[in-house]
């Protein structure tokens, strides 16, 4: 299998060649001058991968609209027994886009005085393995909040949110893999310079 551009490639101009690796793979080895377009490389897939996962969050805020939406919509003709408990809530941190439920409380004897209090809901890992992700919340969880009407409606949004939680978490490993390399071929420049300065 080859990775990358073939020896005999003339658009290499001999900055690269293919080299039989341990177990007969055949690697890419980066000679001089090569790191520069490494980089170009590097900086264009970081801005299509940041590019993904800002798509994504829009995708996600926009699941998170529409949910509020029906919801405040469902609950002026609901009592306060069957009003809809449940908060969806989506942040952006860095590289990272969190999805998450929120159960409510209210507390305060009088309508106007009420106050929510908000109680975060943790996915729980049903993995034996402690460092598994966990992409969806259980549902049996998520229901034990709801009031009835609104369990297809919560069912609907944790079912494409897990799909954003998934595509969100390989994307940002994407672009930890891709800050990797982007240090290893500084540190092959490095390594070049201080060749040639000797």
């Amino acid at each position: 299998m080859a990775i990358g551009i073939a020896p005999d490639d003339p658009s290499s101009g001999g900055q690269l060649s293919l080299s039989k690796g341990f177990g007969g793979w055949r690697i890419l080895i980066f000679k001089r001058g090569c790191e520069l377009r490494m980089e170009e490389w590097i900086m264009e897939v970081r801005l299509l991968l940041q590019g993904q996962l800002k798509e994504l969050f829009e995708n996600a805020k926009d699941l998170g609209n529409r949910y509020l939406q029906e919801v405040m919509d469902a609950n002026k003709s609901k009592d306060w027994n069957q009003k809809n408990t449940l908060q969806f809530r989506v942040r952006n941190r860095g590289n990272a886009i969190a999805l998450e439920w929120y159960a409510i409380s209210w507390y305060g004897k009088k309508d106007k005085d009420r106050q929510p209090r908000r109680t975060y809901i943790h996915k729980r890992n049903k993995s034996r393995r402690r460092d598994a992700q966990v992409f969806s919340y259980s549902m049996d969880e998520l229901l034990r909040h709801t009031s009835g009407w609104d369990d297809d409606l919560v069912t609907k949004v944790e079912a494409e949110a897990s799909l954003y939680r998934r595509q969100a978490h390989y994307v940002s490993d994407m672009l930890v893999t891709l800050g990797r390399l982007e240090r290893f071929t500084t540190e092959r420049t490095d390594e070049n310079l201080a060749e040639e300065a000797q």
